[in-house]
């Protein structure tokens, strides 16, 4: 056995290595939806995940100044996602005159294939609904609401994400 100054230089670099290895393990893991659901923001419209993995489209809402988002029709195809649940979250108060928030929109990759979800953006009480209503509709006076292709605006637009199961 040997017990010079080189074994335990040796042994005192295995711990120390192994700390970063487990960092590093936990946050490739992290990606893979080990440690709960991946989040894609509205500038992430092409999405990939595996079946069975839970993920959440995260959009950015101020329900006290009357802006919320609907999922819109068509629906997606229920054989490739599935609506979990939706959710919002208000910071600050609605007293303030702001209440800046999220709205979370949560689904779960089902069976192989690819899908559309599409949001509806009603910025400002442009939409005659409450969070959690069907998406509302345009009148017959009005143009169909426009496909957006940046982040959201003061009119009502239509985000679009497409949803790869593999």
């Amino acid at each position: 056995m040997n017990t010079g100054p080189m074994s335990a230089t040796r042994n005192r670099l295995v711990p120390a290595l192994a700390l970063p290895l487990t960092l590093v393990s936990a946050l490739v893991l992290s990606g893979c939806g080990l440690f709960g659901p991946t989040t894609y923001e509205v500038d992430e419209r092409s999405i990939e995940v595996g079946a069975g993995d839970e993920f959440t489209l995260s959009v950015p809402a101020s329900p006290g100044q009357g802006q919320s988002w609907f999922l819109a029709t068509p629906h997606p195809d229920r054989a490739v996602v599935r609506l979990t649940a939706q959710d919002e979250e208000v910071e600050g108060s609605e007293l303030d005159g702001g209440a800046d928030g999220t709205q979370f929109f949560d689904f779960k990759a089902v069976e192989p294939g690819t899908t559309k979800i599409k949001l509806l953006h009603c910025p400002l009480g442009s939409c005659d609904a409450d969070v959690g209503d069907p998406a509302p509709l345009p009148s017959h006076s009005e143009s169909p609401f426009p496909t957006a292709t940046a982040t959201p605006g003061l009119d009502p637009e239509y985000f679009i994400y497409t949803v790869t199961v593999r």
